[in-house]
Formats: structure tokens, C-alpha cells, sequence
């Protein structure tokens, strides 16, 4: 099987990049050919075990950089920014240069990343090509607050032979608003990455004395996500502080970086036996962290696909999380706890609960059952490539 899949973005930094670039290894591995189109400012090296074709902006053919729907990091550009006529020549350069690679690839199904300009363009070159798509919502939400793209979202749909929600919020969202069917419109998970997140049932003293906790910690209480207003950094710094005015078992583990850094490095450096920060964890150790965790606390006000919370269910950790986003679709009471207002007290009083009662003794097999039979990324992978097949054996 030959299969184009094309991103308007880098495969480094954007969801939809990397989405490809997993579509394409797994694919490759499995005897396909795979060719990825992505949209750069400049030439980013990859070591990938398929062919790239960058399409590159911000030179004579097309003067601009390549437009986004928020921020990357290799663009300053987005499409709220673009004049009519730019979009007009955005437009003819995706249709010179897309009906050149169709020619010279010929495909046997393409696989276009957004519900934009892009499947819209190659769903009007070669509609005897089956088509596919996956939205990520970030277009539709374009869509609506700038309506000079309104056309080309709905020629896209139009176009697509089927369209891939990631996510259950955005199946909900798609089916609203274009009132599509379960035959045209699919839902195939992002998931998480299963050939990382492996499930360990033992070795925790191991791992206690690698990330140097104390023999007199019981409980150890994560909070994985980045340090920032949106990840809910606020509600787990007077979590913690709260606690610990009232007891010494616990320690509270922090990752990733953002704008209350400084706060969590002030804790650490003020009671290094209660609170750990570890902001580079390795491939390796991040696994690991969830594993070694009793609960991992997501006090998020937004979140779009929930891949935190399987990466915890696959370590056989349960999870306390607000109700925003996919985390309603997957967090219960049987891995773990909503809450639906976000505040200190109410995450306080959900923490003391579920380590008080052991709550992870009781369902970490249950978690990662439910992650890896449900949510894996091999097993959505899988799904994507038989979507393929049913697509162009259609055609006969």
C-alpha cells in the first residue's frame, strides 16, 4: 500500500506532525510505502524509516512563512494574519506542488492532517484517490471566529471519503456541527504511546532510592503536567502546602516547566524530603515516575486529547482530575476520581481520600487493563491502517 499522508505543519512541535510522523513508522514497519509532505520555514533534519518531502515557505515562490493555527516554533504567522491574498497564493502553491507529488507518488490513499486548505486543495486534484482525513478541532474553532476559511472547511469535509476524531470531545463536536454518521465520521484515539508506557509491577524500592525519596515517605503524590495557570499549578502548590501543614508521609513529585517554576524550585530547596522536581525526565524515567506514583493529580482547566491520564492508567496509577475535556470520558470510579469544581479544598480533601484508602492497591491492575485494551497507540495505529484498506478496496 502507498500512502501520502500530508501535515501543514513541521513534524517537530505541532500534534498533527507527529500524529504523521507515528502514522508513517508504523506503517513503514509494517512493509508499507509511506510518503509525508510537511510545511517549514527551514530545513529540519529527520532520521525517519520513511521519505519526507518538505514543502518550504518564506522564499520567492512563496513569500511568507508557513501560517498555524496558534504558535510553533518555527513560525510567527497564523492564518487569523493572512491577507485574501495571501490565502489566494497559499492556495496555488498548495495545488501546483501537491498535484506535482500526487503525480509522482501516485498514491493509493492520502491521508490529509485538518480539516483546511489543505484537504481541501488535494480533495479537489484527485478525487479518484481515497481520501481521509482527521481533525483537531483548532480548525473548526478558526473557522468560526474568522469566516473567510468557512468554504474550505466545509469543501474539506465534503471532499474526505471518511474523517478521524482523535478524541471523543471532538467527535461530539464534528457530528454537531457537520451532522455526520457513524459511517463517515470515526473515532480512533489518539491513545498513548505503548511501546513507552510498559507495566512494571514491582521494583518500587529501586526506583524509591533512584529518585532519591525517603525511607519515611508512605505516600507519593504526582503532578505531571506543565507549571502553568491552564495545568492547574496553582491548585497543586496549596494541595501540597496544605497538606503537609497537617502531615510528613507524603511527597509531592512535580514535572514539566512554565510560570510557577520558580515556586516549585522554592519548595524543593526549602523541604527536599517532601517535595522533588524533575523537570527533564528521560524517555525512560518517565514512565517510571507514574509507576512509582500512588495517585497522579490533574487539576486541569483545559485539556483537548487526555493523554496524561492513560499514560498514569497504563503505569497502573488511578488518577484525581477536574472534569474539562476528554477527562471526563476517561477518568471513573473505578480508576480514580472527578472533581468537578477546581479548587485547593476539593482536591485536598480528594488526595487524603484515595491515599488514605490505598486506592491504588485496590484498581492499578484494572488501570492499565483499561488503558491498553482501550487507548493504545499501536491498537489506533492499527484501526487507522484498516481504514486505509477498507478505503481502497471501496473503490473495486
Amino acid at each position: 500500500m502507498r500512502v501520502l499522508i500530508v501535515t501543514p505543519f513541521p513534524l517537530v512541535a505541532s500534534q498533527s506532525g507527529i500524529y504523521s510522523k507515528d502514522i508513517a513508522t508504523y506503517l513503514s514497519n509494517e512493509g508499507d510505502e509511506v510518503l509525508v509532505v510537511n510545511f517549514d520555514n527551514e530545513n529540519t533534519q529527520y532520521n525517519e524509516n520513511f521519505k519526507i518531502t518538505t514543502l518550504f515557505f518564506g522564499n520567492n515562490k512563496i513569500p511568507f512563512k508557513f501560517p498555524c493555527f496558534t504558535t510553533h516554533p518555527h513560525t510567527d504567522k497564523n492564518f487569523y494574519q493572512m491577507t485574501l491574498q495571501e490565502i489566494d497564493l497559499y492556495q496555488k502553491y498548495l495545488n501546483i506542488t501537491f498535484s506535482k507529488i500526487i503525480d509522482y507518488f501516485n498514491p493509493d490513499i492520502i491521508h490529509s492532517q485538518y480539516l483546511w486548505i489543505n484537504t481541501k486543495v488535494i480533495g479537489d486534484i484527485k478525487k479518484d484517490i481515497p481520501l481521509v482525513s482527521t481533525s483537531y478541532g483548532n480548525e473548526i474553532q478558526t473557522a468560526f471566529e474568522d469566516i473567510r476559511y468557512e468554504d474550505y472547511l466545509n469543501k474539506a469535509v465534503e471532499n474526505s471519503r471518511f474523517i478521524i476524531a482523535p478524541s471523543k470531545q471532538i467527535e461530539l463536536i464534528l457530528r454537531e456541527k457537520f451532522k455526520l454518521d457513524a459511517v463517515k465520521l470515526k473515532l480512533i484515539y489518539k491513545g498513548y504511546d505503548d511501546d513507552q508506557f510498559k507495566f512494571i509491577d514491582d521494583n518500587f524500592d529501586v526506583y524509591r532510592d533512584y529518585f532519591g525519596i525517603s525511607d519515611e515517605i508512605k505516600h507519593i503524590v504526582l503532578f505531571p503536567e506543565s507549571l502553568n495557570y491552564m495545568k492547574g499549578a496553582d491548585i497543586s502548590i496549596g494541595c501540597a502546602k496544605k497538606i503537609l501543614e497537617l502531615r510528613n508521609d507524603i511527597c509531592f513529585i512535580f514535572m514539566g516547566k512554565g510560570d510557577f517554576r520558580k515556586e516549585v524550585e522554592s519548595l524543593v530547596k526549602s523541604d527536599h524530603k517532601h517535595y522533588l522536581y524533575f523537570p527533564d525526565l528521560t524517555y525512560e524515567e518517565k514512565p517510571t515516575i507514574f509507576h512509582l506514583a500512588d495517585l497522579v493529580v490533574l487539576p486541569l482547566r483545559f485539556e483537548q486529547f487526555g493523554t496524561t491520564v492513560l499514560q498514569s492508567f497504563a503505569m497502573g496509577t488511578p488518577v484525581l482530575s477536574s472534569e474539562v475535556g476528554e477527562l471526563k470520558f476517561f477518568v471513573n470510579n473505578e480508576n480514580g476520581k472527578v472533581i468537578k469544581d477546581i479548587n485547593v479544598e476539593n482536591f485536598y480533601k480528594g488526595i487524603i481520600e484515595m491515599v488514605e484508602n490505598n486506592f491504588k492497591e485496590k484498581c492499578s491492575l484494572f488501570c492499565h487493563q483499561y488503558a491498553f485494551r482501550n487507548f493504545s497507540k499501536n491498537s489506533g495505529l492499527a484501526l487507522i491502517k484498516k481504514l486505509y484498506e477498507y478505503a481502497i478496496n471501496e473503490k473495486f
